[in-house]
């Protein structure tokens, strides 16, 4: 029951209406018996840090920072973690007793490193990311760790690339820039898919989409996820039996991080992992 002393932990992005996250961490908190909600609000870009400075003046215990305000986040809070210092990327704000966006941090990066753990070990060297946003920021700072070879980056944005190349550790002689649409003129191994490409209101361009596949990685990361079913990406390459991992695994392993953080609690992997697939939490 909702009551006074509830207290609200939150998800701004926009869009968020295909957001799994409450659907976990509200599992999470009832499994625990914790008086805690989790809301998704979708917040415009100019409206944000007014969102984070009311969430905060509610007592509210964090708010996790998805698409795209992940790198406006990192430029509100007074300290970082490793992670988010790395990659220049926040995902997680946590608040001060007075209400102020005390510390950012970015679970991610570790939900990313737990995901690549998951999939079959590499036959070749070499990954191509797709995109060079927040979470592509994270993708890479994962990739750098869990990889070797050079790192293709491809996204709309050649400044973008750059900058990533430039302000992550470890990419260093490895990041090799692409123009959107182009494939890399070596064979690779990985494919991360870091951009909003997936959602319901985001479909993939179909061509581009199977000479990406065609190319014949021999593994897949999707970031994106859909709150039924499959994205495209996940799709096509099960019909091609290339091993692929769903967005929803990284949202389970960030969620896990995120939810150790707001609650200092051990999670409750088991119940958050049945919340995303629909089961008893839903």
């Amino acid at each position: 029951m909702i009551g006074p002393s509830t207290r609200l932990a939150a998800l701004l992005g926009d869009p968020v209406d295909h957001s799994l996250s409450p659907r976990m961490h509200n599992a999470a908190f009832r499994h625990l018996g914790l008086d805690c909600r989790y809301l998704a609000f979708r917040v415009s870009g100019e409206r944000f840090e007014e969102a984070l400075r009311g969430l905060g003046a509610l007592g509210a215990l964090g708010a996790n920072v998805t698409v795209p305000h992940k790198e406006r986040a990192r430029r509100v809070v007074d300290a970082l973690d490793e992670d988010a210092r790395a990659c220049g990327a926040v995902n997680l704000v946590l608040f001060r007793r007075n209400g102020s966006a005390a510390w950012g941090a970015n679970t991610d990066v570790a939900g990313l490193r737990a995901t690549l753990d998951e999939l079959p070990p590499p036959r070749r060297e070499g990954a191509l990311l797709l995109g060079a946003g927040g979470a592509a920021r994270a993708a890479a700072l994962a990739l750098a760790e869990r990889t070797e070879g050079n790192l293709w980056v491809a996204a709309r944005n050649p400044e973008r690339i750059r900058d990533l190349e430039a302000s992550l550790p470890g990419l260093e002689g490895r990041c090799r820039p692409l123009a959107w649409g182009d494939l890399p003129p070596e064979p690779w191994d990985l494919l991360v898919q870091a951009t909003p490409l997936g959602l319901p209101s985001r479909p993939w361009d179909e061509a581009y989409l199977s000479r990406l596949l065609d190319a014949a990685p021999s593994r897949a990361l999707d970031l994106a996820y859909r709150p039924e079913g499959l994205t495209e990406l996940e799709e096509a390459s099960r019909r091609r039996g290339i091993p692929v991992a769903s967005g929803r695994r990284l949202l389970l392993h960030q969620g896990v991080a995120t939810f150790r953080l707001l609650t200092d609690r051990e999670p409750p992997l088991e119940i958050m992992e049945q919340a995303l697939e629909g089961g008893e939490a839903s």
